[in-house]
């Protein structure tokens, strides 16, 4: 079997990767998971249990009616039910007698035609009609649940993160949004050769995108449905779709997607524009009649008790493959007590079309770049110089939906300007590259329906990502790898909305470069898993760790949350969040996983005030909030220098600053730059009114610096 199918075959299990047995996280509100609860004190393994006091009390007694009835899948009294598991707190128990407030209850339970899974905590129970004895992933179980059973793997998340709550149509936005966007869209089908099986039987209208007004509903600019299927099951509201993932197998090999059907169900009750549930099945066969199963036994009961999260990535730790150079950068760079800078101002081109020194545009865009960065560091930074070099890169500049894009389509690694531009390994000399590297063809303009993570799984890329670990060996200083940043969003190709809801294929794109590399001896790369600070979706599925391909194939944590401050300048001190508050919340989200590991803030940074509101989308004066900038990175700098930092601060090891701003119809929103026009991008722009503001901000906080490089 080839290394990458092997993969497929846990691509489920990968991050914490247990299975029953799984490890037990903190409790986010500091109880000991591992204290033993009254009623249930002895631990079980995860065999079928048949204590029958124990089945009688959760089908007769837990909820005092007949919640647990399931009359079609022969779940009609307590004695049809012949065994069952007991998941609390992380750990399967022998019996069970009551549910206390604190606890994260799962049942699963078993009769001789189906089972019935019951999440007590989120409120959720559906059936899965199979006789398979079924192993159940509970490691993400605030966020997701994994059921393996037969050739399938059914991934269940019980949602209730609706921020659309006072609209009058509020389920129709978010399922619209965040769901369904990009199923019921004919070009997203043709692009990534995906087949829509069920298309011709739905249940459902979609509102195709009107072609004079380039919408479908009068706002939006893609498909969309006004309601799912409505007649099914009286009371509630279903999407259903059958998907296979196409691939070119000739007779008598095996394909290298594992699993290529996909059968996903979307459910709430008409009443609830909160909760839902989301389904998504891959198998290597179309399952749509047990999907459809599944979706007429779903209920929504009553959730008693606290949903957790098992997930424990293990520390970070060495990768095995590196030379000695690089270990010694990431040793030193793991414990230094200086914070390494850097800026991104634009990407260094790559060395196809001839952008190699003395040729092509090659020495315009090189001076360019070192008239910036001189710039940076003499004027604004007041003498500071680069640690970290950062650049951007893409899979391409994109292509049609026949075939694989022409060999000058592709962005090559930046292997000559690198060299010069950064080229060191941590000892001060020069900057260490930050290499972002994104596994999209159109720079993320996800309404273009272009993903090329399908074509990855594939092996379509695999010619070229050889070609890209050759260059990064041959660049041979230490590389800080930041793959796929922002991942856990809908504006990037590579998220879950772009990959049927599925983020395990994030996880196995991710592996599948990562052992590219290693099979063409790259031993210089430090890979860094880099999430925003704030998931989009709002949704369980969607969250972070859902896109943690394991502590195998990562070394740091990356950080992301931007202050853009584009307030209003008569609210501005009331909305501003400073730079404690922000990072201060992002590593309490983290601690409970990744207290251990170090982390590079990947790209940030605190606006100045644009000439576009982008709350209102109204003009407004340019630089209004440069006061409050310069108080934010003050205030940044307070505690970057604090002589007993707090624990936040003391995991930031790097930081690098987003030297750019976004744009509408050509007028700045969020103001992000500071260098001065002449030398930038975009000639006529004039930051000069920042020098007394952010510039002193920082040449002082650089200077205070200073003691921790002694």
């Amino acid at each position: 079997m080839k290394k990458f199918l092997s993969l497929m075959l846990v691509g489920c299990m990968i991050g914490a990767g247990i299975l029953t047995g799984c490890k037990n996280g903190k409790d986010p509100d500091g109880e000991d998971p591992d204290k033993p609860d009254p009623g249930t004190p002895e631990v079980a393994d995860d065999s079928i249990q048949t204590d029958r006091d124990s089945l009688d009390f959760v089908f007769n007694d837990l909820y005092n009616d007949k919640t647990m009835i399931d009359t079609a899948n022969g779940f009609s009294q307590a004695s049809d039910v012949t065994g069952g598991r007991f998941f609390v707190n992380g750990k399967y128990y022998k019996t069970i007698s009551e549910v206390q407030s604190r606890q994260d209850v799962k049942l699963e339970l078993y009769n001789d035609q189906a089972a019935r899974m019951v999440n007590v905590s989120a409120g959720m129970e559906f059936t899965i009609p199979t006789t398979e004895e079924i192993t159940v992933d509970y490691t993400l179980a605030a966020l997701r649940t994994q059921y393996h059973f037969d050739d399938s793997v059914l991934t269940f998340s019980a949602e209730s993160k609706n921020p659309y709550t006072s609209l009058s149509n509020a389920w129709y936005v978010y399922i619209n949004e965040w769901g369904i966007r990009h199923l019921v869209n004919d070009t997203y089908y043709a692009n990534q050769n995906l087949t829509w099986l069920n298309k011709d039987t739905l249940k459902f209208k979609v509102n195709q995108v009107d072609e004079k007004t380039g919408t479908s509903d009068g706002v939006r600019t893609y498909p969309t449905v006004p309601n799912g299927d409505l007649t099914t099951r009286p009371g509630y509201e279903i999407y259903r779709f059958d998907i296979l993932v196409n691939e070119d197998v000739a007779e008598g090999e095996t394909g290298r997607i594992e699993r290529p059907y996909y059968n996903i169900g979307i459910i709430h009750d008409v009443k609830d524009n909160v909760n839902c549930g989301f389904f998504v099945m891959k198998s290597k066969e179309n399952k749509a009649e047990l999907m459809d199963a599944i979706m007429m036994s779903y209920r929504k009961i009553s959730s008693k008790g606290l949903q957790r999260t098992y997930f424990d990535p293990g520390k970070p730790v060495e990768d095995p493959n590196w030379n000695e150079e690089t270990t010694n950068f990431f040793r030193s760079f793991m414990t230094q007590k200086k914070k390494s800078w850097g800026v991104f101002n634009y990407s260094m081109p790559g060395d196809a079309n001839s952008l190699v020194p003395g040729s092509g545009s090659y020495n315009e865009i090189y001076n360019k770049s070192v008239k910036i960065q001189n710039y940076i560091e003499e004027q604004c930074w007041g003498g500071k110089k680069f640690d970290v070099y950062m650049t951007y890169t893409h899979i391409g500049r994109g292509r049609d939906a026949q075939s694989i894009a022409a060999a000058d389509a592709f962005h090559y690694y930046p292997l000559e300007m690198s060299k010069a531009l950064a080229g060191g390994n941590g000892d001060g000399t020069k900057p260490v590259l930050e290499f972002t590297y994104q596994f999209t063809t159109n720079n993320n303009l996800v309404d273009q329906e272009l993903t090329p993570m399908f074509d990855i799984l594939r092996g379509d890329y695999d010619e070229y990502f050889a070609g890209l670990a050759k260059d990064i060996k041959a660049y041979g200083a230490p590389v800080m790898f930041r793959l796929n940043n922002e991942m856990n969003t809908d504006w990037t190709s590579y998220s879950g909305v772009m990959t049927l809801l599925d983020p395990d294929i994030f996880n196995l794109t991710w592996i599948h470069l990562y052992n590219i590399f290693i099979e063409n001896g790259v031993d210089n790369v430090v890979w860094v898993w880099n999430p925003i600070a704030d998931s989009c979706p709002y949704s369980g599925w969607g969250e972070d760790l859902c896109y943690f391909p394991g502590v195998e194939y990562v070394q740091l944590l990356g950080g992301t949350s931007y202050e853009f401050n584009n307030y209003a300048a008569e609210t501005v001190d009331q909305e501003i969040v400073n730079f404690k508050k922000r990072y201060t919340a992002l590593y309490e989200k983290n601690a409970k996983y990744f207290e251990e590991w170090g982390m590079i803030i990947g790209e940030f940074g605190c606006g100045s005030g644009g000439e576009i509101d982008s709350k209102t989308g109204k003009e407004t004066v340019l630089g209004r909030n440069r006061e409050a900038q310069a108080k934010w990175i003050e205030g940044m700098f307070e505690e970057l220098n604090s002589d007993n930092p707090d624990p936040y601060v003391q995991q930031i090891k790097g930081l690098i600053w987003f030297n750019a701003n976004d744009y509408i119809n050509g007028k700045i929103t969020n103001r992000l730059k500071f260098t001065d026009a002449e030398i930038g991008d975009r000639r006529g722009e004039d930051y000069l009114d920042l020098k007394d503001y952010a510039w002193k901000a920082f040449a002082k906080g650089f200077k205070d610096a200073e003691k921790f490089e002694n």
